[in-house]
């Protein structure tokens, strides 16, 4: 192998390594971002049964980047 590949492969090994933790760092970004948009939700007076509902919909979930990820393939 090449200097080059072997930089290339362990550099490919760390980036398998790290991309676990961050899609669970965004994971849980993703829960307290819609968990705190419920919050507002209320406090603006939304019924909290509409609120959990609306926050449902919150968008950009890390199965629509998989799905979208693994339809590019």
């Amino acid at each position: 192998m090449t200097p080059m590949s072997l930089r290339a492969a362990w550099k490919a090994f760390g980036l398998m390594l790290r991309v676990p933790g961050y899609a669970y760092q965004w994971s849980r970004g993703y829960r307290r971002a819609r968990s705190e948009f419920r919050r507002q939700l209320v406090a603006d007076g939304v019924p909290p049964e509409e609120a959990r509902e609306l926050a449902g919909l919150y968008p950009f979930k890390m199965g629509d980047f998989i799905e979208a990820a693994r339809e590019a393939n």
